[in-house]
């Protein structure tokens, strides 16, 4: 059933979701739902919402509503494979959204959500694959499918497929944010630490979805990792120089000198290297980060002047500057990794 007085709210309600304001939808729809509880379009987008809302449990019951009110709807079907899945109960979400496909196999939404469901399943790639490709036939003008599919080319371990999906989603929605956060941690989360070009495209990658869309905290959080990353590599480069230099100290005292100077100028050409390929956002980001890592800073500084201190101090004193300036940079590498997000 459905009110005269309900088309506007739920209406508003649908944009307000499509906004990304499910807390907005929800007051829309309460009274709508309390007006008319069996409103299965209300329940429907109820559903999304308080699964955005991380309310996994009453957008169950919400959708389990709409089904029993319209078991033959595929909409409702999908919002109740939507709220199994966060539930991981995964098995039922994959039977029912495979329902919502037998109900509707041209919608090409149907095929995606039986897609997510296998894949958040983990268990049937080959057949996530076939939903995802299927949703793309359908629409091939849509982002979100080619998202879809590159997940699931992800999962199957295959990168190189997974970037040209999300390289296709960006020039069919070039602002799209969630393209752009899961195409930039391909470059972000690699474990070669003197890939610094590529990490610097993934952290600018990030910087572009904060930009698209400045509630992705996902993308924050991995910036933020991405930046602790290389101040990390920076500090272990001085590290290791620091200790070679100090376990040569006894024997050459050249050798322990030129050890320190590099100690001291190879992380400054590591981060130079580094910043002359982020732009001028990232670099003021990476200053406040910085700032937040006050002790790691001072500490820094500590074993910098250590090491320019060995270059010049006479031969009896290296030992012990070199043996400090080791640990103040250990105490780097260890305050930077530990500093909250």
């Amino acid at each position: 059933m459905t009110g005269p007085g309900t088309g506007q709210p739920v209406a508003l309600a649908r944009l307000q979701l499509q906004r990304g304001e499910p807390g907005a939808a929800a007051d829309l729809l309460g009274p709508v739902l309390a007006a008319e509880p069996d409103h299965v379009t209300a329940l429907v987008l109820m559903t999304h919402a308080q699964l955005a809302l991380e309310k996994p449990d009453l957008a169950y019951e919400v959708a389990t509503r709409a089904v029993r009110q319209a078991p033959g709807s595929a909409e409702a079907l999908t919002a109740l494979s939507r709220a199994l899945t966060a539930l991981g109960r995964h098995d039922e979400a994959i039977t029912t959204a495979q329902a919502a496909v037998a109900r509707q196999a041209d919608n090409p939404y149907r095929h995606n959500r039986l897609a997510w469901a296998l894949l958040e399943q983990g268990r049937r790639p080959v057949e996530a694959e076939h939903a995802a490709r299927e949703a793309i036939r359908l629409d091939p003008d849509e982002a979100d499918f080619r998202i879809t599919y590159a997940m699931v080319m992800k999962q199957l371990h295959r990168p190189e497929r997974a970037r040209n999906a999300l390289r296709d989603a960006l020039r069919l929605q070039p602002e799209h944010a969630i393209a752009r956060h899961e195409l930039a941690a391909f470059d972000v989360v690699q474990r070669n630490p003197f890939a610094l070009s590529r990490l610097a495209r993934g952290m600018s990658g990030l910087v572009a979805a904060l930009r698209a869309d400045p509630r992705q905290d996902a993308s924050r959080h991995l910036l933020d990792a991405a930046l602790r990353q290389f101040l990390v590599y920076a500090a272990i480069i001085m590290v290791v120089f620091a200790y070679l230099g100090w376990r040569t100290a006894s024997d050459s005292t050249g050798w322990a000198r030129l050890l320190a100077a590099v100690a001291a100028l190879a992380p400054a050409g590591y981060a130079g290297y580094f910043l002359a390929r982020v732009d001028g956002v990232l670099r003021s980001y990476l200053r406040v980060v910085l700032i937040r890592q006050r002790a790691a800073g001072i500490a820094a500084v500590l074993t910098l002047a250590l090491l320019l201190t060995a270059t010049v101090a006479p031969a009896g004193w290296l030992p012990s500057l070199l043996g400090v300036a080791s640990l103040a940079g250990l105490a780097v590498r260890l305050l930077t990794s530990m500093v909250p997000r």
